[in-house]
């Protein structure tokens, strides 16, 4: 009995999570391929198995065994996105290409099994003359639906409207929603409804992104998968026989279990074929649909109780929701790699463009307050009329709460949509004042990316490849949790361009590009040696041809130093020798500590912002005994990790950049070549297409950027 009360329990509260990850707008803003494979998807499996029942109960005369076989295949037919999601999120391919086609599909999917369960119901009481049902059922659901959209959800925007944004949500919230889906969940057994129905469908009424879901989430499901769901689990293990199973039975089950699966198989490959998806990527998508797990064995569990599955038929597909996912999971893993899209034989860095030809940079954005200090380093860029600068702003928003990642493209409007701007808008705002200054020389793009963290390079990646970008800046402030440098590690690796991680110390607002069109920038260079450090030479040797920029370069030299080294930094005192803005100081080191006291140095200088490469030889002398100094954040490299450290008390901002990795380039396939930008964003079907900006039609400011 303890067992049941926590199932129930479980399932309630499970359900409710369901529907709370749910978006019902999927349907409305879906693509025509995820649409196509949805609908096909729930169908065609369906189809197939009611011809094979019919040829499997031809001669069988047990009333019981032909319903219970009949269950079977209506549920061996079912998909259900979470299940989907969860697969998804266990490999790290949420946001990926194929993983958004596979949750938009199976959402639909899912939507469209719901609605043949309830037909079914419907169509199996009116077989057993229980009409009345028929009858008061509907009413019943119209009556929760009504009170649910007319009396809860109210209520919802009134917890939501009390709660301060960044606030956690007040466990007097939490406790009344809890008690409000226990209460409609027993209205529902109450009326002839089961209670998924009434906990799935609250979860739907919750806003998708307000504090009420991630506050929901947050408080509740570790608690409902930590204690609830083991038990769940227990009870369905305990109804498990295999030793009741027999021959006859076990076979007609598992041909159904096999038509089910080549049934979804085949229809995401027919929906393909439809829009020109790869074979490959189809046959993915259809392994991942095929998978079944808690959610599905919730429905097996309904089906014994009430629908009159027989405990062998249980049994089977009980075992083969387990086996197949763990068959179905390596395979997927095995075929699928998202990062090789990101390759190319391409070199793209700040080294390979040209002063005559268009800067690309991606800005990605984790905190707001880092905004001004990152206009001030766009600003510090250059940006010129042979050279403008277009700039693609990315803001990164941790998924929470619902399970379809986003990717929104924006587009800058004259003002705010509303009096009460949120986050992003007014992110965009900034860097449509900054972009307006700039007319010219400066254009924006701003998108905005809702996934895991520990996923959403996959986004950063991919839009750096589609708009063939030079450099990412990943801005972020002085203290970082966990989940950014897992990010930051993640781009480094991927990142098909060179990568620069912007630590913000303080926020810049007395020269704030955005409010100000005239910039006065003193930037620092720390110059050891390495591929990184001379690209960050080369970013630098940018910056001080603006009319506006101090530069100063800190050239840390060895006993022996590389010949490339001495060569790169002999053009770039040549080139600015007769530059007034340009000063250059070179130390000579022995060991590490030495390299240490010229940077704590740097603590004199009055900067604003300090570039350094992010890798070094370790070997060299100015590198020995510096592996366990620092904060030990390897995303920054040891020379990053000791100026952001206590040890150096300059509160300027550091950029620590890496350019492109040369081994990405010799691993290359080049029988397998890289995704053609016409693909890259093509099933990226979330919210607006990736279309150009808008022509700003505002009057330009008199200011002009030098050039």
């Amino acid at each position: 009995m303890v067992l049941d009360v926590y199932e129930t329990l479980c399932m309630i509260l499970f359900s409710f999570f369901v529907g709370l990850r749910t978006d019902v707008k999927v349907v409305k803003r879906a693509g025509g391929l995820a649409l196509t494979m949805g609908i096909i998807c729930s169908l065609l499996p369906q189809i197939i198995n009611a011809i094979v029942l019919r040829i499997l109960t031809r001669t069988m005369t047990d009333a019981s065994d032909i319903l219970s076989l009949s269950v079977t295949a209506g549920l061996e037919g079912l998909i259900n996105f979470h299940v989907v999601f969860l697969t998804l999120t266990d490999q790290k391919f949420v946001n990926t290409e194929v993983g958004r086609v596979a949750l938009s599909s199976s959402m639909i999917s899912s939507f469209f099994s719901w609605i043949m369960i309830m037909l079914r119901r419907i169509y199996r009481d009116s077989i057993r003359g229980r009409i009345a049902l028929i009858i008061i059922t509907p009413v019943c659901r119209a009556v929760l639906i009504l009170v649910t959209l007319y009396v809860v959800r109210p209520l919802m925007f009134w917890m939501i409207g009390k709660t301060p944004e960044g606030k956690t949500l007040k466990q007097s919230y939490v406790c009344s929603m809890v008690l409000i889906l226990f209460g409609l969940a027993f209205y529902s057994e109450l009326n002839g409804m089961h209670h998924v129905f009434s906990s799935i469908l609250l979860g739907l009424a919750i806003p998708d992104g307000s504090p009420l879901q991630t506050g929901l989430v947050n408080k509740l499901e570790g608690f409902v998968s930590g204690v609830l769901m083991p038990s769940f689990i227990m009870n369905v293990g305990r109804k498990v026989d295999i030793y009741k199973l027999e021959r006859s039975t076990f076979g007609k089950v598992e041909v159904l279990v096999a038509t089910s699966f080549l049934g979804k198989l085949a229809a995401s490959m027919i929906a393909s074929s439809f829009w020109s998806m790869s074979l490959t990527d189809a046959f993915l998508i259809g392994l991942l649909v095929t998978c079944q797990g808690i959610f599905d064995i919730q429905f097996f569990t309904i089906a014994e109780k009430i629908e009159g599955l027989s405990i062998e038929c249980f049994t089977v597909i009980v075992i083969m929701a387990i086996v197949i996912p763990t068959i179905v999971t390596p395979i997927v893993a095995y075929i699928y790699n998202p990062s090789s899209q990101y390759r190319t034989a391409q070199k793209r860095g700040i080294h390979a463009t040209k002063y005559n030809l268009e800067f690309k940079i991606l800005a990605c954005i984790r905190q707001e307050d880092t905004v001004p200090t990152l206009i001030n380093v766009l600003e510090a860029s250059n940006p010129t009329r042979k050279s403008p600068i277009s700039t693609y702003v990315l803001d990164l928003v941790e998924l929470v709460g619902q399970s379809i990642p986003l990717f929104i493209s924006h587009k800058l409007r004259r003002g705010p949509s509303s009096t009460r701007s949120n986050r992003t808008q007014r992110i965009i705002k900034a860097f449509h004042q900054y972009e307006l200054q700039n007319e010219g020389f400066v254009t924006v793009q701003c998108f905005t990316s809702i996934a895991p963290f520990e996923t959403i390079h996959n986004d950063i990646c991919l839009l750096a490849l589609e708009k063939g970008t030079s450099l990412i800046i990943l801005s972020q402030g002085a203290v970082s949790n966990a989940s950014i440098k897992e990010m930051n590690n993640n781009v480094l690796e991927h990142a098909p361009c060179t990568v620069g991680i912007l630590v913000d110390h303080r926020v810049l607002t007395e020269t704030n590009a955005a409010t100000r069109p005239w910039l006065c920038f003193h930037a620092c260079l720390v110059f050891i040696g390495g591929p990184d450090d001379r690209e960050a030479l080369v970013y630098c040797s940018r910056m001080c041809e603006h009319a506006n920029i101090t530069l100063t370069v800190i050239h840390i030299t060895e006993a022996n130093p590389a010949q490339i080294d001495l060569d790169v930094i002999d053009q770039f005192r040549d080139t600015n020798v007769y530059n007034n803005r340009v000063f250059y100081k070179s130390e000579g080191v022995r060991e590490g500590t030495e390299t240490v006291r010229v940077l704590q140095s740097l603590n004199s200088i009055d900067c604003d912002l300090i570039v350094v490469g992010r890798r070094h030889e370790a070997l060299s002398p100015a590198m020995s005994g510096l592996a366990d100094w620092g904060e030990k954040t390897p995303e920054l490299g040891t020379i990053g990790d000791i100026l952001v450290s206590p040890d150096v008390e300059n509160n300027a901002a550091v950029m620590i950049l890496q350019v492109h990795s040369s081994h990405q380039e010799n691993e290359l396939d080049l029988t397998t070549p890289p995704l053609t930008p016409t693909k890259n964003l093509k099933y990226i079907t979330t919210v607006d297409p990736d279309t150009e900006l808008a022509k700003l039609t505002e009057q330009n400011s008199k200011h002009k950027v030098p050039s």
